[in-house]
């Protein structure tokens, strides 16, 4: 019996995307209704806190946030595991990627935001990417341009996950996978996954399921009661510990389907399994 859903954000709970209420009723009702019978609701994503904590504003419902793809957990109104990158380390995977692999620019996200630096032409890189969060209105971060304030949270910073931007093209998509497979070798002290045309650093055994398996621990319940649901490369490691019941987006990349049970059109679909 499903008594918990583990749910990934971007392209999963906000797939169909509704720019000014952020779920879509279908999505949010499943989500209620599944809470009112006594089930419980873990979102994880590789977003913030903060922005996790607008998502249960939205839900109306008690509910569990694992963030930056497992580096924080926030639950009962506070927060119960957090582990951060070693602010050396964050210099050199970032220093490196962008000697070896010219990505476009990188995001560090801390506990005061997420902080933007762009490589080469910084007026075009900053405005592209100001451009960028204008257009995803309320799925839109906390985000910052200033160099002077990456400066400051890359040195002395609780950097919880780094972002490596690569683009916004498909042959941008294809080199942050080639890359993601590089550095899953290169750095055995740090996480990292695949997200479309990003590849996602976060510390050392702090992924999804490293997230989802702490919050069951936490929340009294056995492996086989937890449905997780996603569409990206860092839903992987949630898909591939909890197997029996995970479910991806049908239009989410070959590559990550593979390794889920099941796949579902949108997450409404989802009540087909769990309300048996």
């Amino acid at each position: 019996m499903i008594k918990a859903i583990a749910t990934d954000l971007d392209g999963t709970l906000f797939y169909p995307k509704e720019k000014k209420k952020m779920i879509c009723e279908a999505n949010l009702f499943l989500l209620q209704q599944f809470a009112d019978k006594g089930g419980k609701i873990c979102l994880v994503s590789g977003r913030s806190i903060e922005y996790g904590k607008k998502v249960i504003n939205k839900i109306n419902r008690d509910c569990t946030v694992i963030g930056f793809n497992g580096s924080v957990i926030y639950s009962g109104g506070k927060i119960v595991f957090e582990e951060k990158i070693k602010n050396e380390e964050a210099k050199e995977i970032i220093n490196n990627c962008y000697e070896t692999f010219k990505n476009i620019g990188v995001m560090i996200m801390t506990d005061k935001g997420t902080f933007v630096h762009v490589n080469g032409f910084k007026h075009i890189g900053k405005f592209i990417f100001k451009i960028y969060k204008n257009h995803q209105k309320i799925y839109a971060e906390d985000m910052h341009y200033g160099e002077d304030a990456y400066k400051e949270e890359i040195d002395s910073g609780h950097i919880y996950k780094i972002m490596l931007a690569f683009g916004f093209s498909n042959k941008a998509k294809k080199k942050a996978c080639a890359v993601n497979k590089i550095l899953r070798s290169a750095y055995e002290n740090l996480e990292s996954s695949w997200s479309e045309q990003v590849v996602e650093v976060t510390p050392k055994g702090c992924n999804k399921a490293s997230g989802v398996v702490d919050y069951i621990k936490y929340a009294g319940l056995k492996e086989d009661e937890i449905a997780v649901v996603g569409d990206s490369g860092n839903d992987i490691s949630m898909f591939k510990k909890f197997y029996l019941n995970s479910f991806c987006m049908a239009r989410a990349a070959k590559v990550v389907k593979k390794y889920a049970k099941y796949e579902i059109d949108t997450f409404k679909d989802l009540g087909r399994y769990i309300f048996k």
